[in-house]
């Protein structure tokens, strides 16, 4: 059994104890796919060890000659498809969650720019947040992507005169439906150049002042039982 996943079932709590409609939550894919998808809508393949945890992983693939200036989508986790059961849908900033988190591996052999796009169900408005280092090749890493309009990695897909960051950030935060990760296209691809991607362990999370709450919650609800 993984150690996240009993990470993730301590932390899932009602929303009604941080107010919101979102808990902390880990897909740990030990039961398939459950939902997740290839950027062609096509389900992922589900291998039983191997991750970086030693456990199960699912994989995708993807011709990466075919991704456009903001990237090829690899993976989605969306509403419409009831990606993990919709544990990732809903209102993120009531909910308290900062980072989206995952483990991946590909085998493009070379560097590649590993992006994550966040959007409501109607698949905008929405966000990018990039990392800032590319990732190596042939071996497992753990990233973190911060949902914050004040990291500078973090892009909106809209501007122009008038706009509010603050206030678009919010727009997407408080009804997110659609979760993306992409990888960029290498430079100097003129054919096909299909690589593999592998996953585990994505999980919402918030921020440490969120969790003390959720501590907080359980020892209050564990004296109430005392009582």
């Amino acid at each position: 059994m993984k150690s996240q996943l009993l990470i993730g079932t301590l932390l899932f709590v009602s929303s009604t104890a941080l107010g919101g409609s979102v808990s902390p939550f880990t897909e740990t894919f030990e039961n398939g796919a459950n939902g997740w998808l290839m950027g062609t809508f096509v389900a992922p393949t589900e291998t039983g060890s191997g991750a970086l945890d030693g456990s199960a992983y699912i994989s995708t693939a993807a011709d990466l000659n075919t991704a456009g200036m903001f990237g090829l989508t690899v993976l989605r986790g969306e509403d419409n498809f009831g990606a993990s059961g919709d544990a990732f849908v809903g209102d993120y900033l009531a909910g308290g969650i900062t980072t989206i988190s995952f483990d991946i591996r590909h085998n493009a052999g070379i560097d590649l720019n590993i992006a994550l796009r966040v959007s409501t169900s109607n698949n905008t408005p929405g966000f990018a947040v990039e990392q800032p280092l590319l990732i190596g090749s042939g071996s497992w890493v753990h990233l973190e992507y911060e949902l914050s309009p004040t990291n500078p990695l973090w892009t909106p897909e809209g501007g122009g005169p008038g706009f509010d960051p603050i206030a678009f950030f919010e727009n997407v935060m408080d009804s997110v439906g659609n979760i993306q990760v992409s990888a960029s296209r290498p430079d100097g691809l003129d054919e096909a150049f299909i690589v593999n991607f592998d996953f585990d362990n994505i999980a919402i999370t918030p921020a440490p002042s969120a969790l003390a709450l959720l501590g907080l919650g359980g020892l209050v609800a564990s004296r109430r039982r005392r009582a």
